[in-house]
């Protein structure tokens, strides 16, 4: 497996559940917020969405994270290994979208699997642009920096080696307020990326 730092190719997968739905670029953009021509460019793989907008789109699409970005599981017997080299990134957003942050998948995505465990990887002053929520649980450990986690309008500032954990259907953001990259062990359950 390779290592796949680009961004990963989604728009074929979003088209694909539309077209299921039986609805026009329109209808869900008005569901959603967003503009008709926008959702084009994600289903064209010209753009990239904000992770607040992949959550509005896989929830307006009956799917959810996880199943957008799988890949095809290998056998792997008993024991399930992922090397570091081998991991896949997702990339959820540029300087210019305010997010700044890229997600190491450290378990595949796919049916079957009750935890999604990401390391959160945010750049000085990026993190979530709007907040989010969804079904769930959340828990996180803080590897490296800082991070400011506001969940049901109550901010929290966290330093390397604390850890949190919070129920995902509470608004929830995230902003890194250090000046170096903050690394966050995150696991959502059930997979919700």
């Amino acid at each position: 497996m390779q290592n796949q730092d680009q961004s990963l190719k989604i728009g074929a997968k979003l088209r694909h559940a539309r077209l299921l739905m039986g609805i026009s670029l329109a209808e869900l953009g008005e569901k959603i917020g967003v503009t008709e021509g926008y959702l084009s460019k994600l289903e064209n793989d010209r753009s990239q969405a904000s992770m607040a907008t992949l959550h509005k789109l896989v929830q307006a699409l009956g799917t959810n994270m996880s199943e957008l970005f799988a890949t095809p599981a290998e056998d792997h017997g008993p024991v399930l290994v992922v090397r570091q080299n081998e991991r896949a990134r997702l990339v959820t957003g540029h300087r210019r979208a305010g997010n700044q942050v890229t997600l190491e998948k450290l378990v595949p995505s796919g049916p079957g699997y009750l935890l999604q465990i990401n390391i959160h990887v945010v750049a000085a002053g990026g993190g979530s642009s709007e907040p989010i929520s969804h079904m769930g649980q959340e828990f996180g450990y803080v590897l490296a920096g800082t991070l400011e986690l506001t969940v049901d309008g109550h901010p929290v500032l966290l330093h390397e080696g604390d850890s949190f954990y919070f129920e995902s259907p509470l608004p929830h953001s995230y902003q890194n307020l250090g000046d170096g990259e903050a690394r966050i062990l995150w696991v959502n359950t059930p997979p919700t990326f």
